[in-house]
């Protein structure tokens, strides 16, 4: 008798840095397949096998090698790689093919895009910057400084930068130092000027630094509230900070509520996969953030698609 079976490659393309540990999309990527793997009914008759490939930061040359080296070998996707030049080229290369791209990280998008087999799973930018333009509204802030990290931040945040000309609201654009770590400078300035309501538009690393830095120059008081637009807030330690009486405000996509997500987030935590912080970095140990649970979640719903597709395909078995 003849068993129907289905057998899906999966490629993951991932930057690294010299010498460092394995991140913590690639971890989450194998984490996904192998737990998909283990669950027979989530997809049935379908097994999962999995490429990772390593590429330098920002090399989109190689990134391109190794996008057309595994679809050579007919992977059922692509995931990855990250940053903006590398994923540009893959994601040429998997629409001229029609090959599912996935991304799980922020991207801007053109407003004539055509990359109709490329898929994010960030949320939009403009719907996180109207989401960020409401609660300034809600909290009737009249005056805003807005703290960014890179250029990216001011195409995320357009929409608050916009609401001067429509909203009685003042705005400051300050950016974060590039060259370090050391934002004392410019919070002493911020200080100063009595800026009391900050938007940081930076990662939850950087969040950690910021906050430590901030309470050494006196300002985690009641005076001062602040938005963070990462997603990974819950990621920082902010027990130092409960009694503060700083208002911090963030958003958080991950449903800890549902069974579903509460279990994957259980078996990640268990499993310790990814390394955990330094003593001093501000980060909680074993959280997960919403950056290593997008590969799972992309995965899950691209061998979905794909299985269901490809089992249309098979020849019956013989009677």
């Amino acid at each position: 008798i003849f068993k129907k079976g289905v057998f899906l490659t999966l490629c993951g393309i991932f930057e690294y840095v010299e010498s460092g540990p394995m991140g913590a999309e690639e971890l989450a990527f194998r984490f996904a397949v192998n737990t998909i793997n283990r669950n027979r009914t989530l997809l049935p008759n379908t097994t999962l096998t999995y490429d990772t490939q390593k590429i330098n930061l920002y090399d989109s040359f190689e990134a391109s090698k190794k996008a057309c080296d595994q679809l050579s070998l007919g992977v059922a996707a692509i995931f990855g790689p990250s940053h903006s030049s590398s994923a540009n080229a893959v994601q040429s290369i998997c629409n001229a093919l029609g090959v599912p791209h996935i991304q799980t990280r922020w991207k801007h998008q053109v407003s004539d895009n055509k990359d109709s087999f490329y898929v994010s799973l960030y949320p939009d930018f403009s719907s996180l910057s109207r989401a960020i333009l409401d609660l300034v509204q809600f909290f009737k802030w009249k005056t805003v400084t807005v703290v960014y990290d890179d250029s990216t931040g001011l195409i995320r945040l357009q929409e608050l930068i916009k609401a001067p000309s429509r909203y009685n609201l003042r705005l400051k654009i300050r950016q974060l130092p590039a060259d370090t770590k050391d934002a004392k400078p410019l919070l002493k300035e911020m200080k100063r000027g009595k800026e009391f309501h900050v938007i940081f538009d930076c990662s939850h690393e950087m969040a950690a630094g910021i906050l430590k830095q901030a309470l050494a120059m006196g300002m985690m008081t009641e005076y001062y509230h602040y938005i963070f637009t990462t997603l990974d807030l819950f990621a920082l330690d902010v027990e130092p900070y409960r009694y503060s009486g700083v208002n911090m405000t963030g958003f958080r996509i991950l449903n800890t509520e549902n069974t579903q997500v509460s279990s994957i987030i259980e078996k990640w935590s268990m499993e310790r996969l990814q390394a955990p912080p330094k003593p001093d970095s501000g980060l909680l140990d074993g959280f997960m953030t919403f950056h290593s649970c997008c590969p799972g979640w992309s995965a899950m719903l691209t061998t979905t698609s794909a299985s269901r597709v490809q089992e249309i395909l098979l020849p019956q078995p013989p009677e």
